[in-house]
This record gives C-alpha cells, structure tokens and sequence, in this order.
C-alpha cells in the first residue's frame, strides 16, 4: 500500500542517528513498520472505522523515518477522519453498480421485446401470404370443382343410353 525508503545502517552495533536520539535499535522501526504495514492491508471498511491501533504505532515511529514517509503515513493511520468521505464513496459505488446492473436488465428486456415483435412481424406478414395462398387455393378448387363437373356432364352427355330391361 505505501512504499518509501528507510535509512537503517547494516554496520555492527551502528544505528541510524534518529533512532539513537530515541534510543529505538533498526530492528524494532522495522518491526514496528512491519506491524503497521500488516495494519494497513487490513479492509478498508475496518481501518476507517477503527484506526486507533495504526495511530498508536505511527506515533510510536513519529520522528524516526523520513519525513516524506511520515507524512505518508499519518494520513495513513488517520483515516478514520475521513469516515464521511468513505461512506459516501462506497454508496455511490454500490449504486453505480446497481445502476449498471438495471441497465444490463433493461438492455436484455429490450432485447427481448425486439425479438418478441420481430416475431409477431413475422407472424402477421406470413397470415396475410397465407390468406393470400388460401384464396389462391380456394379459387383453384372452384376452377377444378367446375371442371369436374363439366368432365361429368361430358361423360354423361356422351355415353350412349341404355334402356332399361323390361
């Protein structure tokens, strides 16, 4: 989460020279910097909340580390004054993504409703050919009806006459 440099000497026995004005060895900023680092990876919703523990660290490291560093990392253990402005920030969030998900419902409703009337369009434009082939088929049939009937008259018509056997 934040990353700076720390001016601890490897030699023997040799301290950097803020942490023998405090009496504080390299080994402990760095496990105190340790500590607190493991604080701030925490949740966010948590250190907002609560950040007295990263406070009372940061206060325990206070003129110890660079001043860049320092800053850094007051107002890294002073979020919790910035409560408001978190709360604030995770509802419009929350209602972005509530937003984009309306709007993916509403995409896909859509998307629905124009297959749904591609349909009926479909439907509609195939009723009326099919009211047109019926028609067609209908007028087909009394054409072929009055040929039959004309083919019967023909047969009839034509077929010598037999008398009936007395």
């Amino acid at each position: 989460m934040f990353s700076f440099a720390i001016d601890i000497s490897k030699d023997e026995g040799k301290e950097a020279s803020s942490s023998r004005v405090v009496g504080i060895t390299s080994a402990e900023i760095r496990a105190k910097l340790e500590e607190l680092s493991a604080l701030l990876h925490q949740d966010t919703a948590q250190l907002v909340d609560d950040s007295d523990p990263a406070k009372a660290l940061f206060k325990t490291l206070r003129g110890q580390i660079p001043a860049d560093a320092e800053e850094i990392l007051f107002q890294a253990a002073h979020l919790e004054s910035h409560q408001l402005q978190y709360q604030k920030a995770t509802q419009r969030l929350a209602d972005r993504a509530a937003q984009t998900q309306l709007f993916e419902e509403m995409m896909k409703v859509k998307l629905l409703a124009d297959e749904k009337h591609k349909n009926i369009g479909i439907l509609k434009s195939s009723g009326d050919a099919l009211k047109h082939k019926v028609s067609d088929l209908s007028a087909k049939r009394e054409a072929l009806l009055a040929e039959l009937k004309a083919s019967r008259r023909s047969l009839v018509s034509s077929s010598p006459r037999r008398e009936p056997a007395a």
